[in-house]
This record gives structure tokens, C-alpha cells and sequence, in this order.
């Protein structure tokens, strides 16, 4: 008697954002945001862990009156969720509202970039982590250049994939943007996601084969 094979569950895709990747007030549709678009085509199960206003220190400490969270470069709540997923990839996009914090706690932004890819270079060995922070154009703000250059740094010393692939991909781009020239539209999360398809293709095929062979 022939029995079936089993096929393989779909590979889970964690994406830790801020309002890039929840699509803010600037796209039409959840659907149409650019993480969910990778997964739609590699057949990926998306974990959406963003939020706006997330960062690596922004609005990761205790609750603040009127609802708003204090910033903290130790926090491991947001990580231990990620640990949670079991993710076959992780996609790190957080950064840009670090800089409203620069220059004067430029150290502790510094503390708590190191203390997050630390931490997922640590307990997620084997798992590819994609480090993608965005901004809307590179060369754009000093505050913006300033953070881009300690994720970079810091995740390279770790040994984790880093790319401006998602800043890119806009490149200040008005035509991709939403009215406030910093969160992309529908357009431009459609731009982020063929890009980052092809990242994705090239830096972690076995992730993207597993998909094909499902198909």
C-alpha cells in the first residue's frame, strides 16, 4: 500500500519592524504590505512582530501615561517573541526612529543595537537573520547615517547578513512615497517586496527552495 508523503510546513518568516513594515496609514490594504508580498510569492508563513514607532531603543521600556511606551536598550520582550515563532529567517527592519534620539543618547541607541543582534546572533545560530534597516534615501539626514552606520558595524561584526536593499529600493524616490516623504506607499512597498524577493533568493536559497518544492 503507497502511502503519501508528508509534505513539509511552510517555512516561517519573521519580520521585527516599525511603521514600514505594519504599512502605517500609507497603503490601501494590509495585504498590501511589502512582507506580506514576499511571503504571498515564496509561499512563506508570515509572523508580522512590527509596530509603529519600534525600534531597537524607541518605544521598547514600560508603559508611558497617554499610552506611549520609554525607550530601553535591554529589553527582551519583542526577542523572546521572535524565539517564540521558531523562524526558518528572520528579517530585522528597525533603525529609523532611533534617530530622533541622537545626538544626546547616541551611546544608549548604540547599547541597545548591540544588545538585540547580540542577542539573535546568540539563540538563533543556523537561522539566517537579515539585517534591513530602512530609510527613505541613504545620504539623507546625519542622524539616519549615523544609526545606519551602527547596525551595519554591529551586525557585521556578528557575522549576520546586512543590506540598505530596502532604503534602495526607494532611494527618496516621491512616486514611492507617502505624503510625509518618509513611509512608502503601495508602490513602494510593491518596490521593497521584487527586491527583497530577490535578496531573499539569492542569500538564503535553501529557505526559498523549500517553497519551490512544495509548489
Amino acid at each position: 500500500m503507497s502511502s503519501v508523503p508528508r509534505s513539509q510546513p511552510f517555512p516561517t518568516a519573521v519580520f521585527l519592524g516599525d511603521s514600514v513594515t505594519t504599512g502605517w496609514q500609507a497603503i490601501t490594504h494590509p495585504r498590501n504590505r511589502w512582507s506580506s508580498l514576499v511571503c504571498e510569492h515564496l509561499r512563506w508563513r508570515e509572523v508580522s512582530l512590527a509596530a509603529d514607532g519600534l525600534g531597537f531603543f524607541a518605544r521598547r521600556g514600560g508603559h508611558l501615561p497617554g499610552g506611549g511606551r520609554s525607550p530601553s536598550c535591554c529589553d527582551t520582550t519583542w526577542l523572546e517573541t521572535v524565539l517564540r515563532a521558531e523562524p526558518d529567517v528572520v528579517t530585522v527592519c528597525l533603525g529609523l526612529n532611533d534617530a530622533a534620539f541622537l545626538p544626546s543618547q547616541l551611546e544608549l541607541v548604540s547599547q541597545a543595537v548591540d544588545h538585540d543582534l547580540s542577542f539573535l546572533a546568540a539563540r538563533l545560530r543556523g537561522v539566517p537573520v537579515i539585517v534591513a534597516p530602512y530609510f527613505p534615501a541613504l545620504g539623507v539626514g546625519p542622524r539616519f547615517g549615523v544609526v545606519r552606520h551602527l547596525v551595519h558595524e554591529r551586525a557585521t561584526e556578528l557575522g549576520l547578513v546586512s543590506t540598505d536593499i530596502m532604503s534602495t529600493a526607494i532611494d527618496g524616490d516621491e512616486g514611492k512615497l507617502s505624503v510625509d516623504g518618509i513611509h512608502p506607499d503601495d508602490a513602494g512597498h510593491a518596490a521593497i517586496a521584487r527586491t527583497m524577493i530577490g535578496y531573499y533568493e539569492e542569500y538564503v536559497p535553501a529557505v526559498c527552495r523549500r517553497r519551490s518544492a512544495q509548489a
